[in-house]
């Protein structure tokens, strides 16, 4: 049966379409055996077998690739959502490989059972393919149980009379479009008109003779000019081409491009303006192998009020019966909230009139239910019957919405769908703390993010309440919501804290902060939106202004001093603006201990000192030591070692292969002076050691070790580097510094890297042992076992197994974190909740890891992407690739905020424009530094617990021993599995407590072993 809808859901409107068979499963149960050989439809290619119960499993041994497959005919030009359960079973590195042939989607897996799937148009000719569940490249096994494709329908965002969908928006008349292909719809957009080429997982891969066309169309309203960018990312052979046309039918060129790289192609003047203009990507006939990963056309509008996202989202349809159609559905919403009810147009296609039910039922992604009063309505013969039904309130996450629609005795119509509610837009959180005429007063935990439009919380509070050790840092939101007009002149100002017995922390010991908002104009990744986000903190100097109806959060953290009385401690933070007075209450409770100053986590973070540099206009070695110091007192505040505190002070070396003997002569009286100075003021834990003639690389390239023009190997490079190694070494250890020390020479090496990896990791260990060597790499069983003392791979690397047999050793584990992983694990980005940062650090306690890496702190700009002057981090929030030969002006994201947590501060976010003298002022902290921080802090929490336990836990009884014990252990509620953790601050504060109760409990001397 053929059907045709139109279909709108959350303000989102679906375009007429063909449904063949709606919501059937079109693949087989990969759990149905004939004969008990193999489950029936489905073929092994590689290595695998059929477990019993429905499982398909599939092994790799890190080189091959193996899958089952299932072949099937699809329509051509539809749109299907692949879906399967998969978990891992001691992999690592390569990827899991699901989906049709034509539209393969890499993924990462679990070890936990986790759904997979992904949103996929079918090629526009014939559609005959292959579903695939596989692996390529991976270590171990992979399972697969549960495998279904089903028909789905697109639902957009209805703006007006305007409709976007996923990767379009308009802002301040700029109409861009820019493609998501990590989104739910992989290849598949609303601007999508005909494509014949493949794709896999993130990119468009186009062979001999292919093509991929979009349309845009606004209708009513003209493209006055347009521009389009495309990346490719990948090139064996051939040239892609680029041209557009008013029609679909008469192409004008526009560009080529024949090797990797970014271009950019003005829309021909000849075009314009125009009310819609197509977009072809194509190869000609004749060899070709080129991938397209990025795809942007912007063009300017004649109307500029209009500030809108597009978003997508796709409905599965069971109708079975044909009396009842849906003409149109779209969910009354505001910006940045979850949508508040249907307006459904339903229509009876037959004579006469038909009486109908419609029953709405939404299952929260709190676990909460929602059966909505059935509605009653009479749909006369060919006419739409409009029906609005109320919403109730929708929790962050994953909803779904369930709609039937009942006539007689047929079978029901059922829509059923996913209302996701972003993170970012949670709104059960907070407390208001005052209502004063022209603005409102609410607090929340530092640990959120709160976007600028949203609504006053429902809870009513008489102040801020936080809690924190001596030599502990604590933070919390004051949200100011102005009114119906503009708040002019906000300013803040806090006084002394006052506590038992007339104590006082100092008013010196609160730093008030504004919280800066960056626009992401391009998400990192399926959690982030195109919104306003907070990050930096730039000091709350001057006053500030906030827009009518918007927040404007200030952030108050608190610094403990050591030796003040524990406690409860009463303070007030003033808010003032024209018209407005508001005192807030301020509660800190002094928990009875002490964090330790220096950490028992390593950290490494990268801080350019020549970005510094550059940004604040220093020239003098005197300007750039005076603001280096102001950098390294924020680094240390947030208890994160930079990977050289002294990079103006290096240890000289000299190389002398030709002497006789061959040797180095090395000055270590700078270095040691400065580095005792920086180490003792502000406790760093960990330094990166230089070794000049080892080589290096990355997997992009690499350099060979050599000394002068000898090469590794020969008796004047073996020489001296062995002198050099050894003065090093004995150096460091009379100095007791050596344990500090880490050697990081090479970077995230390939396969074809480890032997090179290998031979240099033996080299070091030849001549400097005890010398950390450190590798951004995950172990498996290769020729770089035994050679590396700090495995440090990316988090979602991380291999348990793995790493066991590592520490029997004596090796010990880092990780880190970049421009990925991405969604759904702990990261860095800005445009993800705030706790993920401080999570992270409950998952490296959580697997006996040891230390915390970040490749850069202030990576303020791409000298690809500014190939002509500074990006400025504050207007765009986007981590731009630079480096790995991308060719200038190209712009590739690593994602918002990659590699900075600082910044610069305002007054040289742009140093073309800063002026002609230095800027000396501090650095700027942001959200997710101080996330960082408290990540540390609950880390060394912890460690002192279990120090105690270790010294005291004989002196006490078995059950309150048992109880401390468990308090070790990190909660599901915090951080279940790696993508498995909270994004609600609430676990990590109550588990904060229970620890900081125990370590008071048994820091008491007296009756210890009858602590409970």
């Amino acid at each position: 049966m053929m059907t045709t809808f139109r279909y709108a859901f959350s303000g989102m409107v679906l375009g007429l379409m063909s449904l063949t068979a709606s919501g059937q499963q079109l693949l087989p149960n990969p759990g149905f055996s004939d004969g008990n050989v193999a489950p029936i439809g489905w073929t092994l290619q590689g290595s695998g077998e059929w477990l019993d119960r429905g499982v398909l499993q599939v092994a790799g041994d890190g080189q091959n690739s193996s899958a089952w497959r299932c072949s099937l005919d699809l329509e051509p030009g539809a749109l299907y959502r692949f879906q399967c359960v998969a978990r891992r079973e001691g992999s690592g590195g390569g990827c899991m490989i699901t989906g049709p042939e034509f539209a393969n989607r890499d993924q990462q897996p679990s070890e936990v059972w986790r759904s997979y799937g992904h949103v996929f148009q079918t090629p526009s000719h014939a559609a005959k393919t292959a579903v695939r569940l596989g692996q390529w490249h991976m270590s171990g096994k992979v399972q697969f149980q549960s495998a279904a494709l089903r028909p789905v329908l697109p639902v957009h965002t209805q703006v007006g009379e305007w409709i976007f969908g996923a990767g379009e928006s308009i802002r301040k008349g700029l109409y861009c479009f820019q493609t998501r292909f990590t989104h739910e719809g992989s290849n598949y957009h609303r601007t999508l008109h005909h494509a014949t080429a493949g794709f896999n997982s993130n990119r468009w891969s186009f062979g001999r003779n292919q093509e991929v066309v979009y349309r845009f169309a606004l209708p009513e309203h003209a493209f006055q000019a347009g521009k389009v960018r495309f990346g490719v990312c990948y090139h064996h052979a051939g040239r892609i081409l680029l041209e557009a046309s008013r029609n679909g039918a008469d192409w004008q060129s526009v560009a080529e491009r024949a090797e990797p790289g970014t271009t950019e192609a003005t829309i021909p003047d000849t075009l314009l303006p125009a009310e819609q203009i197509y977009v072809r990507f194509r190869t000609p006939e004749e060899s070709c192998a080129v991938q397209v990963d990025h795809v942007e056309f912007t063009a300017q509008v004649d109307d500029t009020t209009l500030d809108a996202m597009g978003r997508t989202v796709f409905a599965e349809v069971f109708e079975p019966s044909g009396r009842l159609l849906v003409e149109k559905m779209i969910c009354e919403s505001s910006v940045g909230a979850a949508p508040k009810g249907l307006h459904i147009s339903a229509r009876h296609p037959g004579d006469g009139d038909l009486a109908a039910t419609g029953r709405v039922v939404v299952k929260g992604a709190d676990g909460s239910v929602d059966s909505l009063p059935p509605v009653s309505l009479k749909l006369a013969g060919g006419e739409v019957t409009d029906i609005y039904v109320p919403l109730p309130a929708m929790s962050a996450g994953e909803n779904q919405l369930e709609l039937t629609l009942e006539a007689g005795e047929s079978s029901p119509l059922v829509l059923r769908t996913i209302v996701e509610v972003p993170d970012y837009y949670r709104a059960d959180y907070g407390a208001v703390v005052a209502e004063a005429g022209p603005a409102s007063v609410w607090w929340c935990r530092a640990d959120h993010k709160v976007p600028r439009q949203r609504a006053l919380p429902n809870q009513k509070a008489k102040g801020a309440e936080l809690s924190a050790a001596r030599n502990d840092y604590e933070a919390v939101q004051l949200v100011v919501r102005a009114g119906e007009k503009p708040l002019v002149g906000l300013t803040a100002a806090v006084g002394p804290l006052t506590g038992p017995g007339g104590t006082v922390i100092e008013a010196a010991n609160v730093e008030l902060s504004q919280v800066y908002y960056h626009f992401v104009e391009t998400p990192t990744d399926r959690t982030g939106v195109r919104d306003w986000w907070p990050d930096a903190l730039p000091p709350l100097d001057k006053p500030v202004d906030v827009p009518a109806g918007r927040n404007q959060p200030i952030w108050v953290l608190v610094h403990v001093p050591e030796g003040v009385t524990a406690g409860d401690y009463v303070g007030t933070v003033t808010l003032k603006a024209e018209g407005f007075l508001v005192e807030v209450p301020i509660g800190l409770h002094v928990w009875d201990f002490t964090l330790p100053k220096e950490n028992h986590l390593a950290t490494a973070f990268g801080l350019s000192l020549g970005t510094i540099a550059q940004y604040h206009r220093l020239k003098t070695d005197d300007d750039r030591r005076r603001v280096w110091e102001k950098y390294l007192a924020l680094m240390s505040r947030s208890r994160l070692s930079p990977y050289d505190p002294a990079p103006m002070d290096p240890i000289r070396v000299r190389l002398m292969p030709d002497a006789d003997p061959p040797r180095a002569e090395l000055d270590f009286d700078a270095f040691d002076r400065e580095f005792a100075r920086v180490t003792e003021k502000y406790h760093f834990t960990n330094y990166r050691l230089p070794m000049h003639g080892m080589g290096g690389g990355t997997f992009h390239d690499r350099t060979d070790p050599s000394i002068g023009p000898y090469a590794a190997g020969s008796p004047q490079y073996e020489a001296t580097f062995a002198s050099y190694a050894g003065q090093l070494r004995e150096h460091l250890e009379q100095k007791g510094w050596l344990d500090m020390m880490y050697v990081y020479w090479f970077d995230e090496p390939d396969p074809k890297d480890y032997e090179f990896v290998a031979n240099g990791m033996k080299r070091l260990k030849r001549y400097a042992p005890g010398l950390a060597r450190m590798l951004t790499e995950q172990p498996e069983d290769n020729v770089l076992a035994g050679t590396v003392d700090i495995w440090c791979p990316v988090s979602h690397n991380y291999d348990a197994g793995e790493a066991e047999k590592c520490r029997a050793r004596g090796e010990r584990f880092w990780w880190y974190v970049c421009c990925g992983p991405k969604a759904p694990y702990c990261t860095l980005f800005i445009d993800h909740p705030a706790t993920e940062l401080r999570v992270w650090h409950w998952q490296t306690w959580q697997r006996d890891i040891v230390g915390a890496l970040v490749w850069q702190a202030n990576y303020w700009t791409s000298g690809a992407a500014y190939p002509d002057g500074h990006q400025n981090p504050y207007e765009d929030p986007m981590g731009w690739v630079s480096g790995y030969s991308t060719p200038k002006g190209t712009k590739r994201p690593w994602g918002n905020g990659d590699g900075r947590f600082l910044y610069p501060p305002l007054t040289a976010a742009t140093p073309e424009i800063a002026g002609e003298g230095p800027v000396l002022d501090s650095p700027v902290s942001s959200i997710r530094l101080e996330m960082l921080r408290e990540g540390v802090e609950d880390y060394e929490m912890l460690y002192l617990l279990r120090s105690l336990l270790e010294r005291h836990g004989e002196s006490l009884a078995d059950e309150a021993r048992a109880r401390y014990l468990a308090l070790l252990e990190v909660p599901p509620s915090i951080t279940a599995e790696m993508t498995t953790f909270t994004t609600d601050p609430e676990p990590i504060h109550t588990r904060r407590t229970e620890i900081a109760g125990a370590i008071e409990r048994l820091l008491q001397p007296v009756g210890r072993e009858n602590r409970n």
